[in-house]
Parts: C-alpha cells; sequence; structure tokens
C-alpha cells in the first residue's frame, strides 16, 4: 500500500471524531491484516485482535457466502463492520449517535474517497504503466502531491451538505418521586420547567418530546415529559408514574439521570 494511498484516507479517518464526538473508534482494514488508515482512539493490538475475530466469524459463515456488513449492538455503544471493495471499515459509536451523520460518513464519504483512490492509484504510482507508454525517463514523484488534493474536495464538497452539528444533549441528575392519580399519564414524567427551557435554548432548532431517563444500575428507558406546575418544588427531582417505575426498577428517593432526546 503506497503512501499516496494511506495518507489521504488516514486524514479522512482521523476527522470522525472531530465531525462526530460521539463515534468512539474509526479504521479501515483488509482481511488479510493490513491496516490502511486508524484515529488515535484504536490502538494496533485492538484492531489485530478485532480483524482476527471478524476473520473467525466470515470463515465459518463461508457457506451462506461473504459477510458484507456486521453489527455488534452493546449496552451504550455498537460496532459496525462493513465492505468497501476489498476493504473493511469498522466504526464504533454511541447509541444516541446522530444516525445521519454517521451515515454520511460511513457510506458516502469513505467509499467515495477508497472509489477515487483505486482509480487514480495504480494509474498514476504503477512503474509498469510509465514504461509501457514511453515515460521511463518521467519521475514518479512529481504525481504525488496533486493527488491528495481532490480527496480533500470530495471531503468538503460531501460535508457542506450536512447541517451543523448539535452540541451533546446535557445531562441531570435528579431524584425520583412517585406521582399518580387517575389524570395522571402512566407514559409521561414531570421535570423542573427551567430544564426544559434549557433544552429549548440549546437545540432551538430541534422541537422535543421525549427524555431519556437512565437509572445508576444502568437500566434506560425513553418517554415523554412536562413542566411540574410547582415549579418552586420542582428543582432537583423528577416525577414518575408506577408503570414507568417498574420499568426501571426503581424507587422513590433514588436518583436517576436524564437527557433529552434529539431527532434528527
Amino acid at each position: 500500500m503506497t503512501e499516496a494511498y494511506t495518507v489521504p484516507l488516514q486524514k479522512v479517518i482521523g476527522e470522525f471524531k472531530n465531525i462526530s464526538p460521539d463515534i468512539v473508534s474509526a479504521f479501515v482494514f483488509r482481511k488479510n491484516g493490513d491496516i490502511n488508515a486508524s484515529n488515535e482512539a484504536s490502538s494496533e493490538d485492538q484492531i489485530k485482535k478485532l480483524i482476527t475475530t471478524f476473520n473467525n466469524i466470515s470463515d465459518q459463515s463461508q457457506l451462506i457466502g461473504e459477510v458484507e456488513a456486521l453489527t455488534i449492538q452493546g449496552v451504550d455503544r455498537q460496532l459496525r463492520i462493513e465492505c468497501i471493495n476489498t476493504r473493511y471499515l469498522a466504526t464504533v459509536y454511541s447509541n444516541t449517535s446522530d444516525q445521519r451523520v454517521v451515515q454520511a460518513l460511513t457510506h458516502v464519504i469513505v467509499p467515495t474517497v477508497t472509489e477515487l483512490l483505486d482509480q487514480v492509484t495504480p494509474q498514476t504510482f504503477s512503474a509498469e504503466p510509465q514504461q509501457a507508454i514511453g515515460l521511463q525517463d518521467e519521475p514518479i514523484e512529481q504525481e504525488v502531491l496533486p493527488l491528495q488534493q481532490p480527496v480533500v474536495e470530495v471531503l468538503a464538497s460531501s460535508l457542506m451538505h450536512l447541517e451543523p452539528l448539535l452540541p451533546d444533549p446535557p445531562a441531570n441528575q435528579l431524584m425520583v418521586e412517585k406521582i399518580g392519580g387517575l389524570l395522571v399519564p402512566s407514559d409521561t414524567v414531570q421535570i423542573d420547567g427551567a430544564v426544559i427551557a434549557k433544552w429549548n435554548d440549546l437545540f432551538e432548532s430541534k422541537r422535543i418530546t421525549l427524555l431519556q431517563i437512565e437509572t445508576l444500575e444502568g437500566r434506560v428507558i425513553t418517554c415523554k415529559f412536562k413542566a411540574l406546575k410547582e415549579s418552586g418544588k420542582a428543582k432537583g427531582i423528577i416525577q414518575i408514574p408506577e408503570k414507568i417505575l417498574q420499568a426501571l426498577q426503581t424507587s422513590k428517593g433514588n436518583l436517576v439521570i436524564i437527557k433529552p432526546v434529539i431527532v434528527g
């Protein structure tokens, strides 16, 4: 693999974390163990272990054909491996990440860049075509630098159509209070109106209708919410109906963490 190929691809993969902070790790590899590009969060040992594991899964799946894509879902993040021509792109990202941005990076930008490099690299950097057309005396190095510019242009052009990235959803730790009654919706929690106002200011272009509740034991649920009427007593608490308390396996007096759910 030439440096003219790996350097532009490395630049693209290296920008993943800056474009989407929810992307924990990303790298491009071949089944034979070659690592074409990786970001700083991906150590060589971790990548090699993953390649070995992936190859074992792929070998066991030969009867049903080649593995084109593999997703492993975790509690708070997931691993996605996708085939791009003769290579594979592995991405580890948060379950709460903006899927539109992740899809743009993994399904548009990286495949476009690798396809471009696959087309230009063999023609420009192979010595044999030079000899075949009688250009033996031309220095091969003359063609190296200009090739990096199209890759940068492809990346910039693809990113121009993406909306500005939103800030990470803020987390608030609140104490649980139980709420009940005939007029209380069983699928809706109540929180301080000041918290909701801060969310609306932070994500002014988005309409927030759901929040995520996570217990200290790691149980998570998404539900609707509204503001508490008695604002003076609302600070630091969340009122939760029985149905949601049971789903979370928590009770009055316990602490939970809430975040707004940002869609689109």
